[in-house]
Order: structure tokens, then sequence, then C-alpha cells
């Protein structure tokens, strides 16, 4: 588990404060449905333990659609990519251990071997 910033537990304290559990967001979200009973509990338990599992955040789209229901217009997105940011960097600057397979398919796929750069055949 990662401790987070206080930048980033400022956001968590916004939404744990504001977030009345409407639930509005929770209809269309898997991510939420999966890892929460209301975003306001979710974020009630960062902000009393400073800490979440990893994939937490990382299991969010960041789709902005939560904001987007939400009558209170909360980010709740924001806060998730701070915490990934957080992770990243309490992980020197490395993927978590869990997404390394990410990391290296985003090296391979932009590499010159597997672009339409090699084509193959003789220089002329």
């Amino acid at each position: 588990m990662t401790t987070y910033s206080e930048e980033t537990l400022d956001l968590v304290q916004k939404i744990a404060t504001e977030c009345t559990a409407c639930q509005r967001c929770m209809k269309d979200c898997l991510f939420l449905q999966s890892f929460c009973e209301n975003p306001k509990d979710l974020f009630t338990t960062i902000l009393a333990t400073g800490e979440s599992e990893p994939l937490l955040p990382f299991s969010c789209l960041l789709c902005g659609r939560c904001t987007v229901v939400c009558p209170l217009q909360l980010k709740l997105g924001e806060s998730f990519l701070a915490m990934r940011q957080d992770l990243v960097k309490s992980n020197q600057g490395r993927p978590l251990k869990a997404l390394r397979s990410v990391e290296l398919h985003q090296f391979f796929s932009c590499h010159r071997f597997f672009t339409g750069d090699n084509r193959g055949g003789r220089k002329q």
C-alpha cells in the first residue's frame, strides 16, 4: 500500500465531505460498482487510512461520466489520476508490478521493428 500526497488527500477530502451518496455516478460505472457501495464511503475510507489498494485508481477509466451525472460535478477521475501519479512516483517512475506487461506492450508496439518504417529489403 502507498500513502498519498497532501494534494491528493485534499482531492479525496473534497469528495468525502461533499458527496451526498446519491449513487447517480454508480448507475453506468462498472468500476464504482465493483469497488464500493458509493463514492462517499470509498473516499472516506481512503481519507481515514491515507491509502488504498494500488489496483483501485488504475481500474478507473477516467472517462468523466461520473462528473457529468453528479449533481455537484465532483471530479472522481481527477482524484484517481492523482492517486496513480503518487503510486508511480513512489515506485521510482515505474509502473506497478501488475502493470509491467503494459509498459512492455507500449515499448514494443512503438519499436521500429514493428512499425511501418521497417519495410525490409535492402537499403538503396
